[in-house]
């Protein structure tokens, strides 16, 4: 099993959906105010801590600080541009500021490439959805997401399963395309129900789960899970616990994130697996 950090762009590598603040339209010059275009990274409770440094986007890499307004801050920077383009560079910019602040504060994450038109604009934001970004702050205080990918080889799985049930031997008067259809069954059965308790081990361990698109032919789990600080030693342990117990299937840990998969504000959803008004 392996355990990564990687660059994402908005939610879990592109692959969940984007949670955001109400991300306004790309200013235009009618709209953009004399102290500039700012950069937003996400969204924390207003502390006397928040001097992150020079970590933000750019070339040389800007001032990241805090907007603040009724108990809530906006950590920005000034913006590169009206537009951000998602290269690595800026991937990784945006990335580095949401985890700088994951080690010491609660995150309300902010889809990568949101450019407000002003400090002034940031603040209206603030006071505008102060209800909703502080009952969101409530709901994730001390929790962040993992992610949780299973990859397999179904040639793998079928061969154990071969092995394992003599019932699924080819018979002698089978014609090989029944006994492929028969033994295919078998398989997407076997990997289905390992899927299902793989999660039911694992839910009781998290606040919420949330599963995500499958990308790529051999993945068979893509999962996030927000899960309380306090226990992401026992998540662990239970994630590699599963990994040992197996040799067809192949994990690949990550985190800790900024909980973009359990939050959409700009939408307003409110579901099983979403924080949120």
């Amino acid at each position: 099993m392996s355990r990564t950090t990687r660059p994402r762009k908005g939610a879990a590598h592109g692959d969940s959906r984007t949670a955001q603040v109400a991300r306004p339209s790309p200013p235009t010059a009618e709209t953009v105010t004399p102290d500039g275009l700012r950069y937003l990274y996400g969204i924390v409770r207003a502390t006397a801590s928040l001097d992150v440094g020079r970590i933000g986007l750019g070339a040389v890499p800007s001032q990241v600080y805090a907007v603040s307004e009724a108990g809530l801050a906006a950590m920005v920077s000034v913006a590169p541009g009206r537009v951000v383009d998602p290269t690595r560079a800026n991937l990784l910019g945006h990335q580095r500021v949401t985890e700088t602040l994951l080690r010491e504060h609660t995150v309300l994450p902010v889809a990568f490439g949101t450019v407000m038109a002003s400090e002034a604009q940031v603040r209206a934001v603030l006071r505008t959805a102060h209800g909703e970004l502080s009952g969101v702050l409530d709901a994730l205080e001390g929790k962040v997401e993992l992610g949780l990918k299973v990859l397999w080889h179904r040639e793998h799985l079928a061969q154990r399963l071969v092995l394992e049930d003599a019932q699924l031997h080819r018979r002698d008067d089978e014609p090989e395309a029944e006994h492929e259809r028969r033994l295919e069954a078998a398989v997407e059965d076997r990997a289905g129900r390992d899927m299902r308790a793989l999660l039911e081990g694992l839910r009781p361990r998290a606040a919420a789960t949330r599963e995500l698109p499958l990308v790529g032919e051999r993945m068979l789990l893509n999962a996030a899970f927000l899960v309380e600080r306090a226990r992401l030693e026992s998540f662990e342990e239970k994630v590699r616990s599963l990994a040992a117990r197996s040799d067809t299937y192949s994990f690949r840990f990550t985190g800790p994130w900024a909980p973009y998969s359990f939050v959409d504000v700009h939408l307003g959803l409110r579901d099983e697996g979403a924080v949120g008004t």
